[in-house]
């Protein structure tokens, strides 16, 4: 009996389990506290079916809360404000889960809204997006100096991962500070240094800006102005292929590995982990049932 359930149980398919939950935004965890309040039971899904169009991806970091309540704010606007050829679906999430959970899996429109925090640093949730991006732009300095004596195509090419993503970038400070923008800025080259391009103009929110440039203002000015722009890449542009998509997320992901090795053997031991519990469960429940099935 013990080794007919448990070899019953351990040849039961397994998947791996998903992803950790991303890092919810305020208004997302009040939205979802209300919804779960105030609907009765059976009727809390939306009776108009999710948008089906292509995905955007808004990421942030935020120190006190203005990027993240503007990468959200983006978010809600996508389905309603990017409707053809059907309308577009976004997810909002930090940079750095970006990154760590969601395996830098890009899609062809991306949406940063980063501010810059202390002397020219990453705020919250975009820490390990500045290194990532610091060591692209360190290795584009690299290729430059080596390119003066030796001229190699495929290294260019090799750099340029990013080539088909295209990205909005919302950047907030302070000029008060001699440091302003610098890590939007780097955010920026890094961006281009890799392959991406620019969508829109180079958002510049200002925390001591006054009258018509207060920070406020220049964000709703640039969040509005961003859609025609988005629009016209979606209607006119043919969206790149899946294989150039995955290796910039295969890329990024093998820079990231360099830069943070725990990463790497954090998802072979979750892996490994899983699978392990999963074949312990079976041999203590197979277990369980030969001495239930003795009593009888």
């Amino acid at each position: 009996f013990f080794l007919f359930f448990f070899f019953s149980f351990s040849s039961i398919p397994l998947t791996r389990p998903p992803a950790p939950p991303k890092n919810l935004g305020r208004s997302q965890i009040i939205e979802a506290m209300t919804i779960t309040m105030t609907e009765p039971a059976g009727q809390q899904q939306s009776s108009s079916p999710p948008p089906s169009g292509e995905e955007i991806l808004v990421l942030y970091g935020s120190q006190t809360g203005n990027s993240e309540s503007a990468a959200e704010q983006i978010q809600n606007l996508v389905p309603s404000r990017l409707l053809h050829p059907s309308p577009c679906r976004a997810r909002c999430m930090q940079l750095d889960d970006f990154l760590e959970f969601e395996n830098a899996k890009w899609t062809r429109l991306i949406i940063i809204v980063c501010s810059s925090y202390g002397v020219g640093q990453a705020p919250l949730g975009a820490r390990k997006f500045r290194e990532f991006c610091d060591a692209v732009l360190e290795e584009e300095q690299k290729q430059q100096h080596g390119n003066e004596t030796n001229s190699d195509n495929n290294t260019d090419k090799e750099k340029k991962f990013l080539k088909g993503v295209r990205f909005a970038l919302l950047g907030l400070g302070d000029s008060h500070y001699t440091t302003f923008f610098q890590n939007p800025t780097a955010i920026h080259d890094a961006m281009t240094a890799a392959g991406a391009t620019r969508v829109g103009e180079l958002g510049k929110a200002d925390a001591s800006g006054t009258g018509e440039m207060e920070q406020s203002k220049v964000i709703e000015r640039w969040i509005e102005g961003i859609w025609d722009d988005l629009a016209k890449i979606i209607a006119t542009e043919p969206p790149p292929s899946g294989q150039d998509l995955e290796g910039a997320s295969e890329a990024t992901r093998a820079l990231c590995f360099k830069l943070f090795p725990e990463w790497k053997a954090a998802s072979g031991n979750a892996s490994a982990n899983y699978y392990g519990v999963a074949a312990l469960g079976g041999v203590m429940l197979s277990m369980a049932a030969y001495l239930f099935l003795t009593r009888i």
